[in-house]
């Protein structure tokens, strides 16, 4: 994830690897040149062939980094797999990779030169390591998203009710219904005995829960989908970490439109800031301000849901990264 540089500059290689769902795109930099170039599939065996092809180059974990964009879960296998092998590993957003390659004027776009620029940027930028999740916080992440995949179903079930004429048919989708409900009520009664039972996660979730607007179940995916917050430098780079910083739409001085959310990060935390922020826009005083301050700016309805959702996001992170519960008092303009 993002990203403060630390003291790594003594590393001599920088891989870049350019994620994708079958394959690996590998590039090696030494210094200002990229050295080697390989491709290797995206499994158990292909995660080996990697590993003997670093040490081939010379690669060990003493000398080299290992930088990767966050690629909807793809990256976690190697991510892990070389994390116990000892390199120092880094998973960025892919928003931060993308501005870099702007900034280097790069137009070419293919994943060999994708993984070349991975390998540039790791070099030039330092990304904060990487760690894996503990196995509690990996089993709450599991539970929390198998949680959202049933209210997802759930949805499209009341949808196909809400849809159906046939008596019979209709039936059939309220049966689907109840089974889903009643397998939602138990993964949430699974998630807060977890949660209980794990005094870092108790504690992590009580602090979320302590803000206007986020239950336990919100806080518990927080909690999960963000981690520690002292992987982040900043409430604006946990933000981007959820796809919740504005992109502006702008061409010349003809095309403009109202900004909207990047949407290039997690969505499972995006989405699961999108209700409670419902919520903080009414009985959170911090969010309820600002959406206020937004309205008579002429914002319009979406853009300042969006907006709160940036900023209830902020307040988490605000509470984890303090230890401290929401205090109201401590946002300007309440």
């Amino acid at each position: 994830m993002d990203e403060a540089p630390s003291s790594s500059s003594n590393l001599a290689f920088s891989l870049g690897i350019d994620v994708g769902k079958t394959a690996l795109e590998l590039a090696l930099r030494n210094g200002e040149e990229t050295v080697a170039k390989t491709t290797v599939a995206n499994d158990s065996g292909g995660h080996d062939e990697l590993l003997r092809w670093l040490l081939g180059q010379g690669c060990g974990p003493e000398e080299t980094r290992v930088c990767m964009e966050a690629s909807g879960d793809f990256e976690k296998a190697i991510a892990q797999r070389l994390y116990e092998e000892d390199y120092r590993v880094s998973i960025v957003n892919p928003r931060r990779i993308k501005g870099y390659a702007s900034s280097q004027l790069q137009r070419t776009k293919t994943d060999a030169a994708d993984a070349s620029l991975i390998a540039r940027f790791g070099q030039r930028e330092e990304p904060r390591p990487w760690e894996p999740a503990s196995a509690s916080e990996s089993r709450l992440q599991e539970l929390t998203r198998a949680r959202q995949a049933l209210q997802k179903e759930k949805t499209r079930t009341q949808n196909r009710l809400d849809e159906a004429e046939d008596e019979a048919v209709r039936r059939a989708h309220q049966n689907l219904l109840d089974e889903i409900d009643g397998q939602i009520e138990d993964l949430e009664e699974e998630i807060e005995e977890h949660i209980e039972e794990n005094p870092k996660l108790k504690d992590r979730c009580s602090l979320l829960d302590s803000i206007p607007g986020i239950g336990l179940q919100t806080a518990a995916i927080v909690a999960s989908e963000l981690g520690s917050a002292e992987q982040f430098e900043s409430a604006r780079q946990a933000a981007a970490y959820a796809g919740l910083v504005p992109r502006h739409r702008e061409s010349g001085t003809s095309v403009r439109g109202n900004p909207q959310m990047s949407k290039v990060g997690n969505a499972r935390l995006r989405r699961a800031m999108y209700f409670p922020a419902m919520s903080a826009l009414r009985c959170n005083a911090a969010v309820k301000a600002f959406g206020e301050r937004l309205k008579e700016r002429g914002k319009e309805k979406m853009v300042v849901l969006g907006a709160a959702m940036r900023k209830l996001l902020h307040i988490c992170y605000g509470v984890l990264k303090s230890g401290r519960p929401f205090d109201a008092s401590l946002h300007p303009g309440v």
